[in-house]
C-alpha cells in the first residue's frame, strides 16, 4: 500500500478538504464541490483538518467535534454555535488556483483608500488630519 500525499486523494469518492483562501475551504467528495467558511463558528477550529462524512455531506470540526451540514451550514451536533457559512454548492468541475492573486485583493492593494471609503466621504484617512480653514 502506498501513502497518499496530504491534500491528495486516491479515489474519486475519497473526501478532500483544501484551504483556497484565508476564509474559505473547498470540500470535494463524490463529485461534489462545496465552498465553506474555513473556521468553525464555535471556537475557530481550522476546518481544513476536519473530518468529512462523504455519504451525508457533513464536516466535523477537529477542535470540539461540532458537526455541520455542508449543503445548508446547519449545526447538526456538538457545541451550540451559529451555522457554518456555506458560500456555494458547486456541481461539476471548478478550477481553483493554488495561490491567491494579490491583484484581486482590493484591501491589500489599497488599504488607505478602502479605509477612507468605509468611513464615508470627507472623513479623515488614518494618519491624516482633516483640513480646516479659517472663515
Amino acid at each position: 500500500m502506498t501513502a497518499v500525499p496530504a491534500g491528495r486523494r486516491r479515489g474519486s469518492d475519497e473526501p478532500m478538504v483544501r484551504q483556497v483562501t484565508e476564509d474559505l475551504v473547498l470540500v470535494e467528495v463524490g463529485g461534489r464541490k462545496v465552498l465553506a467558511a474555513a473556521v468553525c463558528p464555535h471556537r475557530g477550529g481550522r476546518l481544513k483538518y476536519g473530518r468529512v462524512d462523504g455519504d451525508r455531506l457533513r464536516i466535523t470540526c477537529p477542535l470540539h467535534h461540532t458537526t455541520f451540514d455542508l449543503t445548508s451550514g446547519e449545526r447538526l451536533a456538538g457545541a451550540a454555535c451559529a451555522a457554518l457559512r456555506v458560500v456555494d454548492v458547486l456541481p461539476g468541475d471548478l478550477s481553483v488556483p493554488e495561490q491567491r492573486d494579490p491583484a484581486h485583493d482590493s484591501w491589500s492593494a489599497a488599504p488607505a483608500e478602502a479605509a477612507g471609503e468605509a468611513a464615508g466621504p470627507g472623513a479623515p484617512v488614518s494618519g491624516t488630519a482633516p483640513s480646516g480653514g479659517a472663515s
